[in-house]
């Protein structure tokens, strides 16, 4: 046998493409890509979202997530389906500010795309994102330290000082015996309007009748009167002689 044959066959042996099984080829995201754009140019709007959908799962950082998210607002967008465009549009644009739409559309589509990238631009200018590679440490707030414990007095320092309630008797009879006595001044002005009437009258029953309506309010506004004075001395007595127990007012010694 030739030499020459026997070398090649070893050789080919001892190879690692022949030595060990070929490892399958990983996903492609340009295929993908090229995908998606080939069923949009063809009009078949979900077959292209589905291989939008396929490049996202293989996108290996935030700029092909960003190309991925920027194409499928522009297939939403041809679809009529403009919020769902317009947040494809904010994802992408997130992801990659620099982004720009990768065939020609209508103004109203260029139109949305720019107010996104200019909304994007000021949430970006005002919450800036950290570079991808900055230490976590560095972009990491802080914990906040835990809030204090409540302090609660102990029976040791709380101290109990006396404090006056208002008595509810002594005002009351005091409140009742006030009422008692204007209803009584007003029964006394009535009874002395009526006397004077009786003075006027020309005729003895006009004068009768005008003396014996004097007669009963003054006896009313004695009565009333006298049942004021009984609830305001009521109203004293009971002040004076009412033991009120003190109540709890807890004060915190330093």
């Amino acid at each position: 046998m030739d030499l020459r044959i026997v070398l090649g066959f070893a050789l080919m042996l001892v190879s690692p493409a022949w030595g060990q099984p070929a490892a399958s080829a990983g996903p492609d995201f340009q295929a993908r890509m090229s995908a998606a754009s080939h069923a949009y140019e063809e009009l078949d709007y979900e077959r292209a979202l589905e291989q939008l959908d396929a490049a996202r799962a293989v996108a290996r950082d935030d700029r092909e997530r960003g190309r991925v998210a920027t194409y499928r607002g522009l297939v939403l967008a041809d679809l009529g389906r403009r919020q769902e465009a317009l947040a494809a549009f904010k994802e992408g644009l997130s992801l990659l500010p620099d982004a720009s739409l990768p065939v020609k559309v209508s103004p109203k589509v260029s139109r949305d795309f720019e107010e996104v990238r200019r909304s994007v631009q000021r949430d970006l200018a005002r919450n800036p994102r950290p570079p991808p590679d900055a230490p976590r440490a560095m972009t990491d707030a802080p914990p906040e330290p835990p809030p204090p414990p409540a302090f609660v007095p102990s029976a040791a320092q709380a101290e109990v000082r006396p404090e006056r309630s208002l008595p509810v008797l002594p005002l009351a009879l005091l409140g009742g015996g006030v009422v008692l006595g204007g209803v009584g001044g007003i029964f006394g002005l009535q009874s002395r309007s009526n006397v004077n009437a009786a003075r006027d009258d020309a005729f003895y029953s006009d004068r009768t009748e005008h003396l014996d309506s004097a007669r009963g309010q003054a006896l009313a506004a004695n009565v009333l009167l006298g049942a004021a004075v009984t609830a305001a001395a009521g109203a004293a007595v009971t002040w004076l002689l009412t033991d009120n127990p003190p109540s709890p007012r807890t004060e915190v010694s330093p």
